[in-house]
């Protein structure tokens, strides 16, 4: 059987040989052409790559990515719990008072205080041997107003009283904590404390009767614009009555300067101005009340006690 297959092997192989020797047409030839072609299209496409590469090549360089940024983390007041906590400051343990709790301002800022650039002018002030019931005149510039206040009030919201002296207020500016003071400035001439008498020029006052006097709104508007020359031409004093426990019943004249506008209004020293239209004069505050009013009033009439007797002072203001 091996031998028959051997055979037949051999002779198989034989014809091929043979029909190649003969001119026979080769095995596989029928697939020739198929390689051929795919071999002819991957040169095709391999030179056009070479011929397009160049153009397919970008000119420029890509852009740089931005990398993405993280967001800055908020700090809050969670971060500092184990401080606080721990308040490595005190050694007591405990966390003090803040300087200014929240709703109060600012703590006041203390020191000399300094002059007040506020729109207030002080026209006059009287100081009482209790402190608490002195009293001062301050024009409001931007209303163009005079209020008598005494210590410890506000003025218009914006600043607080702390001390009244002759000529002189002092007081806390509200905006910014800080002590202000205004003052009547003094004169330029220095005297050695002795002033030369201002007189009243004639005409100022006319005198028609013992307690009867007549005088223009011109004059009294001149005296009355300026208090702080006015009190310089006399000396008042609270009239204390006697084992009443300090009531006050007007203002006596302590001194008066001879030719000064009390002497031509008929004053000597030692009177007491008592009340004014009717109404009593027993404190600071109603003393600076009345002299606001006489600015625009047509008939005035002071209440007057002359050597333990009632007098009445008349004066019309003409035009």
């Amino acid at each position: 059987m091996l031998n028959f297959l051997s055979m037949s092997w051999m002779r198989g192989s034989g014809s091929l040989l043979d029909n190649v020797k003969l001119g026979g047409r080769p095995p596989f030839e029928a697939i020739y052409i198929y390689l051929l072609a795919a071999f002819a299209g991957y040169i095709f496409a391999d030179l056009s790559i070479l011929a397009y590469r160049p153009g397919m090549l970008p000119s420029e360089a890509p852009p740089a990515q931005m990398r993405p940024t993280s967001q800055p983390r908020i700090v809050t007041k969670m971060d500092y719990e184990s401080i606080v906590d721990r308040n490595i400051l005190n050694s007591d343990g405990k966390i003090p008072l803040s300087l200014a709790s929240e709703g109060k301002g600012e703590a006041p800022i203390e020191g000399p205080a300094t002059l007040s650039q506020l729109p207030l002018k002080l026209e006059g002030t009287i100081v009482h041997s209790n402190v608490k019931r002195s009293v001062a005149s301050i024009n409001l510039r931007n209303r163009n107003e005079t209020v008598a206040l005494f210590t410890d009030e506000e003025i218009e919201g914006i600043a607080k009283i702390t001390k009244i002296e002759r000529r002189k207020v002092t007081f806390r500016n509200l905006a910014n904590n800080r002590l202000e003071y205004i003052e009547i400035p003094k004169d330029i001439k220095i005297n050695f404390g002795v002033t030369a008498p201002k007189t009243a020029s004639a005409g100022e006052v006319e005198k028609r009767g013992e307690f009867d006097f007549s005088i223009k709104r011109s004059d009294l508007a001149k005296y009355t614009s300026n208090l702080s020359d006015i009190l310089n031409q006399a000396r008042m004093v609270p009239n204390i009555v006697p084992g009443s426990g300090g009531r006050v019943d007007g203002f006596r004249f302590v001194a008066i300067d001879p030719g000064s506008i009390f002497e031509k209004l008929g004053f000597k020293p030692m009177d007491v101005i008592k009340s004014v239209n009717g109404e009593m004069v027993n404190s600071p505050t109603r003393a600076m009340e009345f002299y606001n009013a006489l600015k625009s009033a047509n008939n005035i009439e002071l209440g007057v006690e002359r050597n333990g007797r009632d007098e009445n002072f008349n004066y019309n203001v003409t035009e």
